[in-house]
């Protein structure tokens, strides 16, 4: 049999004993294939990086209930996804405590101003108290998704008795005067000079395309006017939005973040967002409140479809809603 291997022949091929091998099986981390009458164990050729990637797992110093957790999680981990997500829960908890110290402050100006009576409050401390109460700018931009999670947006606003009007962006597009309302700016059109005078109180950022300096340039563009009270939606699955998410004119503001790998929930619940498994989502941070709120899918969404609902959940995670406003 081509490509088949006795348990001795596989036990060889990926340096461990036949008794682990034995034993990884018991607990369903490898399963053999009987061939033949004689009933003895086979092992295929495709196997042998699951059982290598659990090799190197058991000399990392993870129990076997451990490896078996792991992989229950993502059946195609390793060392490197590992690394890759522990990375970018540095970022987060970096990013975590520096934005709560500026927002700090801001809030403490806020409330000065407000004891003096006096004295009128500045332009962005009137957008910081205005977004508290839904009426916001929201940008939506990325390589692809805009319309989608632009009109889910809508349907919270309209869940919530609000009003509120979708626009895309163009060289000579007006801002309008009254809030609410959200503007599409696709990806290709952020280099232009005229989108750092834009403002926006929420940035969603669906997925960058083209993973270059010359591209986080361009998104930085819209970044160049914002305040720190301005909330930042980004994707935690796609690595070039994460370390977007670094750049310290991003960092001024919050972030909250969307993803489909339920392993990223100790992470976002600290940090707050929007987390999905396919079937049910948790909600952390809503309202500024520790969460988590729960959903379930009332209907079977495809992988976009639910990219640009989670996207538009986090975008409306502080403009005071009720939970039940939320669009199902």
């Amino acid at each position: 049999m081509k490509n088949w291997n006795t348990i001795g022949q596989f036990s060889k091929k990926v340096g461990m004993s036949s008794k682990a091998l034995r034993l990884y099986e018991k607990l369903q981390l490898i399963k053999s294939h009987a061939r033949g009458e004689n009933g003895y164990r086979y092992y295929h050729d495709d196997q042998i990086e699951l059982a290598m990637r659990l090799n190197e797992f058991k000399n990392l110093g993870f129990t076997l209930a451990e490896i078996k957790s792991l992989l229950h999680v993502d059946k195609q981990l390793s060392r490197q996804l590992i690394a890759e997500s522990m990375q970018k829960r540095l970022i987060l908890i970096s990013q975590q405590v520096e934005k709560l110290s500026s927002q700090k402050i801001q809030i403490k100006k806020i409330l000065t101003s407000l004891n003096k009576k006096t004295e009128p409050l500045q332009a962005e401390q009137r957008r910081v108290i205005m977004s508290l109460f839904g009426k916001v700018f929201i940008a939506v931009t990325g390589c692809d998704g805009h319309e989608k999670t632009a009109e889910n947006i809508q349907a919270h606003f309209k869940n919530a008795g609000q009003k509120i009007s979708i626009h895309t962006w163009h060289e000579n597009f007006i801002i309008p005067e009254a809030k609410p309302f959200i503007l599409i700016i696709k990806e290709v059109d952020l280099k232009s000079e005229k989108i750092k005078h834009l403002k926006p109180d929420v940035i969603v950022i669906t997925k960058l395309g083209e993973h270059s300096k010359a591209t986080q340039k361009n998104y930085l563009n819209l970044f160049s006017h914002i305040g720190p009270h301005v909330n930042t939606i980004i994707n935690a699955d796609d690595r070039s939005s994460v370390e977007l998410a670094g750049e310290s004119l991003i960092k001024k503001g919050r972030i909250f973040y969307f993803s489909k790998n339920k392993a990223l929930i100790p992470q976002i619940k600290n940090i707050g967002g929007v987390v999905s498994d396919g079937e049910e989502l948790e909600i952390y941070g809503f309202n500024l409140q520790p969460g988590p709120i729960q959903l379930s899918f009332k209907k079977i969404m495809t992988f976009d479809e639910e990219v640009a609902w989670l996207s538009s959940l986090a975008s409306v995670m502080t403009v005071g809603f009720d939970k039940n406003h939320l669009n199902g």
